[in-house]
């Protein structure tokens, strides 16, 4: 005598639920010249640190058009634990002013991930005309201060060995600020009409007083 069993199935679902990933954005240049052309960093992480390899990315001007798509390399960014970074070249807007783009991804074959995406800033200047040449010394010594970081919003510079920094500015009226470690930072207005020198002379900061 047989018996018959009768075996039951129970379809059984699942549900793979997409990963968050995090986008970053650097190396965007603190001034453009108007129509110019541009490089950039994009990174994007996995929050299970997912493989990205191929992982596609746009970005996206002020007017929400896509300036430039991206791939992502097979390897992560060295001394991260997840993080894949690609470079993208982009032209500048041919007005000045300053815009606010965005980063978009991600498209992986890895599985299923949440587009995230990023806003940044994209100042853009007209053509530098003129030459300022900036002398920064000790205001006591007046020996030379290299590595003193010059800025002229949004343009800016680094003094040499001799203390001297060149920057290429517009035409227009400027604040000029000179920096080094231990010392006060230096301002002073400029009108820059046509090339021109200008000196800073740096004082040290006050020493804190210990107890």
């Amino acid at each position: 005598m047989s018996e018959h069993v009768a075996e039951a199935s129970t379809p059984i679902s699942s549900t793979v639920m997409p990963h968050a990933t995090s986008v970053v954005a650097w190396d965007i240049p603190s001034a453009i010249v108007a129509g110019e052309r541009f490089r950039m960093k994009v990174g994007i992480k996995c929050s299970n640190e997912c493989r990205l390899t191929n992982g596609h990315f746009g970005v996206y001007d002020h007017e929400g058009a896509q300036a430039a798509t991206g791939t992502l390399p097979d390897e992560r960014w060295p001394g991260t634990t997840g993080l894949y970074v690609a470079e993208v070249e982009l032209a500048a807007p041919a007005s000045e002013g300053l815009y606010t783009w965005s980063v978009k991804g991600l498209e992986s074959d890895s599985g299923p991930h949440v587009e995230s995406s990023i806003s940044f800033g994209v100042r853009v200047v007209g053509n530098p005309e003129y030459l300022v040449r900036v002398e920064t010394v000790d205001g006591v010594s007046q020996t030379p201060l290299g590595g003193a970081r010059v800025v002229m919003h949004p343009y800016q510079a680094v003094a040499d060995a001799r203390g001297v920094a060149e920057v290429r500015v517009a035409k227009g009226a400027y604040r000029l600020f000179v920096s080094q470690t231990r010392y006060l930072t230096f301002c002073l207005p400029v009108e820059v009409t046509a090339d021109m020198t200008a000196r800073a002379e740096l004082d040290l900061a006050p020493v804190p007083e210990r107890n």
